[in-house]
């Protein structure tokens, strides 16, 4: 459950922003010939809400209807109660609070032209439970759903400035809470209680820790971490063999990551440098999809080539004898390479 702090304030993130982001969903939205486009969520994935809104999707499921005439309209299971909460810290004026989302959306189907039996665009319709589909289609059945396709994560790979104001100072905060919770010492246990309190004290509204310690003494501490409506992840495994490498051949990758190269081509240099003691997974996550560690991505995603100026998440999975740690860091793709967005730390 997010528990963290939530932040709604114009002199950060103005109003015409937010409205700017629901423009371009309803840009590609007059095109598809439906008069009104729905986005789920739910608590492990609600990244693409929370950018179009600043809603924090605390809990359960919900659906962001962007009607093509009006302003938005979240249908959520979450009950009336934290309505006023959610008003606060969002955009949202209209919240409908529902037991089904698909009747929530039926009957804002109706409001709509074409009503029920018009055509329905779905934000990455892939991406949506199937249970949820089928009910869709059963609330109406003459209806007609068109993918959408990835209309907000697409902006969001377009990070703006102010996106990466919010990254850099997160990538700095999280490094500080680590380094933090590095130097109090503890067991694995005891490290992550206390990064997590790290974190979140630091302002961050979302954080996922891993601790912990393989046979050869290498110890890691990888956190995931939501800082506004960014993610970061940073990892630097030491203390034994296995870190040494996995920091060794994380810092080789953020040297290769230049624009044009790929994460296949990442992933290659990576087995070259481990050698035949090791298992290495590297993956390069844009930093939309931090939030699910890369699982939603599109396998094409691993062949296309960096583009200078993106933010993402070069990530080594090392697996040997002694067990399985990652070491990873969000970073800026620059001519020189992958620049870490809290500056380079030496673990």
């Amino acid at each position: 459950m997010k528990r963290g702090l939530v932040v709604l304030d114009p002199s950060e993130t103005a109003p015409s922003v937010f409205a700017a982001r629901l423009d371009a969903v309803r840009e590609r939205l007059e095109g598809s010939g439906a008069q009104v486009a729905l986005l789920y969520g739910d608590v492990s994935r609600s990244g693409d809400i929370h950018f179009l809104t600043n809603l924090a999707l605390y809990w359960n499921e919900a659906v962001l209807a962007v009607p093509l005439q009006s302003g938005p309209v979240l249908i959520t299971k979450l009950s009336k109660r934290v309505q006023p909460w959610m008003r606060r810290t969002s955009i949202l004026t209209d919240i409908r609070s529902v037991p089904r989302l698909a009747d929530g959306i039926g009957k804002l189907l109706d409001q709509q032209t074409g009503g029920r039996a018009g055509r329905i665009a779905i934000v990455d319709l892939s991406w949506w439970p199937n249970s949820l589909v089928a009910e869709l289609q059963s609330a109406a059945p003459q209806a007609e759903l068109t993918d959408l396709g990835s209309v907000v994560r697409d902006q969001r790979l377009l990070r703006s400035a102010e996106e990466m104001t919010f990254l850099r100072r997160g990538a700095r905060l999280l490094q500080k809470a680590m380094s933090l919770t590095w130097e109090r010492g503890g067991d694995a246990r005891g490290r992550t209680s206390m990064a997590v309190r790290n974190i979140r004290r630091a302002g961050f509204q979302d954080a996922t820790v891993t601790c912990g310690q393989l046979l050869d003494g290498s110890e890691y501490a990888d956190a995931i971490g939501q800082y506004r409506h960014v993610w970061l992840r940073h990892s630097w495994p030491r203390g034994g063999q296995s870190a040494d490498v996995a920091c060794r051949v994380l810092r080789s990758a953020l040297d290769a990551a230049r624009p044009g190269i790929t994460e296949v081509q990442l992933a290659r240099l990576a087995a070259s440098e481990v050698g035949g003691l090791y298992t290495p997974a590297l993956s390069c996550i844009p930093h939309p999809d931090i939030e699910t560690r890369g699982l939603y991505r599109l396998g094409k995603d691993a062949e296309r080539p960096l583009r200078e100026g993106e933010a993402v998440c070069v990530t080594l999975s090392l697996a040997g004898e002694a067990g399985v740690l990652a070491a990873a860091e969000t970073a800026e793709i620059t001519p020189s390479g992958a620049v870490p967005l809290a500056g380079r730390e030496d673990a």
